[in-house]
């Protein structure tokens, strides 16, 4: 999964959580099963621009140290050792440790579009909404 749709997974789920401490653990539970779906992953600079992308975008519509924010960084916090392994020039599976990536990772696919709009969808989702009883923002 890019790490950037594994962020907004993690900033919905942290959201809805609305609590750091278990917006940051859902995060890090969401990238499981995130990566056990077909996908298609991209080199280091590819996914580190999505990421940095994802992450302007919760900040943005969040705050940074919000319950998404903290959903966002637990999501993508397993790609951290893959991230780091592929700079070390390395990509043996024995030594990762998140489950995935140890060898039940999901096949591998051409086509990106659905992990784009998987992520749209969860930001969607997880939008703010105005309380009852107070008027919506203005504009």
């Amino acid at each position: 999964m890019i790490c950037g749709t594994h962020a907004a997974l993690g900033a919905a789920l942290g959201h809805l959580a609305g609590r750091r401490l278990p917006a940051f653990l859902l995060g890090i539970a969401s990238h499981l099963p995130a990566d056990l779906v077909p996908h298609r992953d991209y080199e280091l600079k590819q996914e580190i621009a999505l990421l940095a992308g994802a992450l302007a975008v919760v900040a943005a519509r969040y705050g940074v140290g919000s319950p998404a924010w903290y959903g966002a960084l637990g999501g993508a916090l397993p790609d951290l050792e893959t991230g780091l392994a592929m700079l070390q020039g390395r990509q043996d599976e024995a030594r990762l440790h998140f489950p995935t990536h140890r060898g039940w990772h999901g096949a591998q696919r051409d086509e990106s579009w659905s992990q784009l709009l998987l992520a749209l969808a969860a930001l969607a989702l997880s939008a703010p909404r105005p309380r009852k009883g107070n008027p919506p923002p203005p504009g």
